[in-house]
């Protein structure tokens, strides 16, 4: 596990006399996106991670919010989310999924989002499951700091050129495709999801930065880390990324049902339509 080292102390914009650093003047763009977002009683998606730890705690000196985590029993991010609530002071509602559950959501969502992948659905259901279950009508998301700060490990070994290029691809796939799926989702609940590391402003700001300050030697999204360290969130500073559709375990109950069914995983979905149009 790697800890991000005290940096961040470059100056946003030459010769800034306020002394700010980028870290400071990040968090302060996510409050202004988390303040705008919506001032009523919010969910948030928290898989206790570095990304929803930071909206968490900045959307809990706001208002009332309360942590919403999906996961099959003994599950990394219900572990792993009870925890840091706890350290967080913030109210947190685990929702328990059953293998039968999951199987039996994975048709609807797909037409709701009108993709099969599996991959893509397994990272979306949480989304789903908060949205059917949850009382609240907005909903606050931590999607976008990967491709903001080079979080995804595939970046790792990009020369500077290249990594920028990439993310700035993989944002703009995010915010054309991702984004509008996701608020189909909520929509389909009538419930809306907002994504503060998607406001504009912090989007403009987070493409001006240099790539030395997301990927820092082999420390990714190390300019979040700062932000978070800053913030007094020590407990997620190093704590290292597990993809939703894997922590939640999600992943695993689609590959299992895909072997029971003699199917391959990324055929389960059509298997399961088939199936269900005969019926």
């Amino acid at each position: 596990m790697h800890h991000a080292s005290p940096r961040g102390r470059v100056k946003y914009g030459e010769g800034d006399a306020s002394g700010v650093t980028l870290a400071e003047e990040l968090v302060r763009h996510l409050r202004k996106a988390i303040d705008g977002a919506s001032k009523t009683e919010r969910g948030v998606l928290f898989s206790g991670g570095l990304d929803s730890t930071v909206i968490a705690h900045l959307a809990g000196r706001v208002g009332p919010v309360r942590l919403y985590t999906i996961g099959t029993s003994g599950s990394h991010d219900l572990m792993v989310a009870e925890e840091t609530a706890e350290l967080l002071g913030l109210e947190w509602k685990p929702l328990l999924l059953s293998d039968r559950e999951i199987v039996d959501a994975l048709v609807p969502l797909s037409e709701i989002i009108g993709t099969d992948s599996p991959l893509t659905l397994s990272f979306e259901l949480p989304l789903y499951f908060v949205c059917e279950r949850a009382r609240e009508n907005d909903f606050l998301s931590g999607q976008g700091a990967d491709e903001l700060f080079a979080g995804y490990m595939r970046y790792l070994s990009l020369p500077s050129p290249e990594l920028r290029a990439r993310m700035n691809e993989d944002l703009d796939a995010l915010l054309s495709n991702g984004v509008a799926m996701e608020r189909a989702i909520a929509r389909r609940f009538s419930k809306e999801i907002h994504h503060p590391f998607l406001d504009p402003n912090v989007v403009a700001f987070a493409r001006t930065l240099p790539t030395s300050e997301c990927l820092r030697g082999s420390v990714r999204k190390a300019i979040l880390r700062d932000a978070a360290a800053n913030l007094g969130l020590d407990v997620v500073v190093g704590r290292e990324k597990k993809a939703a559709q894997y922590g939640s375990g999600v992943m695993k109950v689609i590959k299992a049902e895909a072997r029971k069914r003699g199917v391959a995983t990324i055929d389960l979905v059509g298997s399961l339509r088939r199936r269900r149009e005969t019926v």
